[in-house]
């Protein structure tokens, strides 16, 4: 295992050449996702069948379960995304300076692609993450997956740093892997509370500001 095992999907349609096939499976993935995002803004999860969302979505029910197992998983899409991108970027660990500060400069590169508050992804993980703080449908979907997820890292983390110089205990690792881990969601969590009231809250900026508090 060699990255964080998260839903393998982009928040646009893929860059470069791909097949028309894909393209429109990659289409209807987001016209699923986006309707089922606005259903539940408008009417909440309880209250939200898949069959309203496919009909919405001008798909059959069976096309839905093709895409996404529940209708929860098909609203929390851009949310995978976001793990994907942290995900991604954990080639770039760095065995020679500690754990925490190697996982912790991942994060922020990845979390650039977030740094335009206008721009498309940035929207979306906005919108889904308001929603999952309203939404305990939602919130119980996110905490069902962090067990392995949080496993799946300390693995990564792990293996990198298992022949470095930097002399590091299975103790070491894991606690570099929760404080991380547990920054990077205070400062997502801070990221939608401000965007209420702040056009243009930054979360990489919020992200930073984070990590050194973390360390005062």
């Amino acid at each position: 295992m060699t990255r964080l095992e998260v839903f393998p999907v982009s928040p646009d349609l893929p860059a470069g050449p791909v097949g028309l096939r894909e393209r429109r499976r990659e289409q209807t993935n987001v016209e699923i996702s986006e309707t089922a995002l606005t259903l539940f803004e408008r009417k909440g999860v309880e209250s939200t069948t898949v069959g309203e969302i496919a009909q919405e979505a001008g798909v059959s029910q069976r096309t839905f379960f093709r895409y996404f197992a529940t209708k929860e998983e098909a609203a929390l899409r851009d949310h995978w995304a976001f793990e994907a991108g942290l995900a991604a970027g954990l080639d770039q660990l760095d065995s020679d300076v500690s754990p925490r500060l190697s996982l912790e400069t991942c994060f922020a590169d990845a979390l650039t692609a977030y740094s335009d508050s206008s721009s498309l992804p940035c929207r979306r993980l906005l919108r889904v993450n308001r929603l999952v703080k309203k939404e305990p449908a939602l919130r119980a979907v996110l905490a069902r997956g962090s067990v392995p997820r949080t496993a799946a890292l300390v693995e990564v983390v792990s293996t990198r740093f298992a022949d470095s110089a930097v002399e590091c205990s299975d103790l070491q690792i894991r606690l570099a892997v929760d404080v991380s881990v547990a920054v990077l969601q205070a400062a997502l969590e801070t990221w939608v509370d401000r965007s209420s009231t702040e056009e243009n809250a930054n979360l990489p900026e919020i992200y930073s500001l984070a990590r050194g508090l973390a360390r005062a």
